[in-house]
């Protein structure tokens, strides 16, 4: 059995507050949430639950509105900025200490940009401190599929062998992959990186390339019954994070828009056997 789970940036500018409120009414009962840092508007305008500034009090007051909704924290998002910065890994450690004391075992966030040697060998040190401070709390560190250290299944795989920690392994991104890169082979590209995995982003796109286009799963290119498949073959068991994006320029949604999306995704995936 697949683990089903539902990024709370699905929910826009009404945030993991609406997603806690509503997802039980789509049949997931996880959700992977969103930790923001302190100052830094979102792209989505939502009012963070928790951010690095939070305190203990809080943390607990968003593990009780979680318990009160029926849902279980499957994974913390700790996007913390560009890792080869100091600062974003201070950052990412703080965010760490927060999801622990969240009781989750998975956390996804960038695997940073390098512009340089001397950057390369900085990223790989930064992630192996934060594998090591993610260790320590009983984490495991999944990387974005984003530009840079995990842009593509090459960039994914020299990274996972340069790192070398067991802490620190991928967070797959089925759309991300699309928007990143030219002449996209989702399959082959899974199938190489899949012994990394260990969360994945299920998002659909039309697939072109920096094409901001991610509504609800089964109106783009992606075949989600092929990713589940080949996933399931190395034994992985999620969780599998539904994500919804939006489209470019579109007008803002209301939260029941919003909602609809998220309903006609599962729906789609459970036809896929999820």
């Amino acid at each position: 059995m697949s683990l089903l789970s539902c990024f709370t940036n699905s929910y826009g500018r009404f945030g993991p507050q609406a997603a806690m409120r509503l997802l039980a009414e789509t049949g997931i009962t996880h959700i992977e949430l969103a930790i923001k840092t302190h100052g830094v508007r979102s792209p989505f305008g939502e009012t963070p639950l928790l951010t690095d500034a939070s305190t203990s009090a809080e943390v607990e007051d968003a593990r009780r509105l979680a318990d009160a909704s029926g849902v279980t924290l499957s994974s913390c998002n700790i996007s913390s900025g560009n890792i080869v910065d100091p600062a974003a890994v201070a950052r990412t450690i703080v965010k760490l200490d927060l999801a622990a004391a969240l009781g989750v075992t998975l956390v996804v966030g960038g695997g940073g940009e390098a512009r340089s040697a001397a950057e390369e060998q900085q990223l790989v040190r930064h992630l192996r401190v934060i594998g090591d401070a993610a260790a320590e709390r009983g984490l495991i560190y999944c990387c974005e599929t984003h530009p840079g250290a995990c842009q593509n299944a090459d960039r994914m795989l020299e990274t996972m062998h340069r790192v070398n920690h067991p802490q620190i392994r991928l967070n797959f991104d089925t759309g991300n992959l699309f928007y990143y890169n030219h002449n996209v082979d989702l399959p082959s590209a899974l199938q190489r990186v899949a012994p990394y995995v260990r969360h994945v982003h299920l998002k659909d796109t039309p697939g072109g390339f920096q094409q901001w286009h991610f509504a609800e799963l089964g109106s783009g290119c992606i075949n989600f019954s092929r990713v589940r498949t080949l996933l399931e073959q190395v034994g992985f068991e999620g969780p599998y994070s539904l994500e919804i994006e939006g489209i470019q320029r579109e007008p803002a949604l209301t939260l029941a828009e919003h909602h609809a999306r998220v309903v006609a995704s599962v729906a789609h995936l459970r036809q896929c056997g999820y």
